[in-house]
């Protein structure tokens, strides 16, 4: 029995892994822009328990409190499970951008922590991140 939850497990660990091909969003060239302050409003968030299978989305919201203009050039996340959303507009000083993210728990077990890295005319490197507790009916593992 312990064996095949082990082997289950590792099939679930290389499915994410071969799906995570480096989930990127290209979008506009920020090299040119100054770079402004950035706030989060939170950057980390919580889904709870979810049942295998669930697909969720959370949006975190982005506010510029520099004095230039950002843009989100980019979104890496760090498995295929996650995708991440933006609109590509420019965001002057006082305003907010949104950063749409789906979490799809299909094939997944336990705790799950995922990030999304935002390259963005930033003064420093931001980071998303979620988690959730997944139940799975078809994988039982007993520690």
């Amino acid at each position: 029995m312990y064996k095949l939850a082990f082997i289950l497990l590792c099939i679930l660990v290389v499915s994410c892994e071969a799906n995570k091909s480096n989930n990127t969003i290209q979008k506009q060239n920020t090299t040119e822009l100054a770079p402004t302050e950035i706030t989060i409003d939170e950057a980390v968030h919580n889904f709870g328990q979810l049942k295998a299978g669930e697909i969720v989305l959370h949006t975190f919201v982005l506010t510029n409190t520099g004095d230039n203009d950002f843009v989100i050039e980019s979104l890496e996340t760090d498995c295929g499970c996650v995708e991440a959303h933006f609109n590509n507009q420019a965001v002057k000083p006082g305003e907010t951008a949104l950063i749409e993210v789906e979490f799809n728990t299909a094939g997944l077990v336990g705790t799950e922590y995922k990030t999304i890295e935002v390259l963005i005319n930033s003064k420093e490197l931001k980071h998303l991140a979620i988690f959730a507790q997944v139940e799975n009916e078809l994988i039982d593992i007993k520690y």
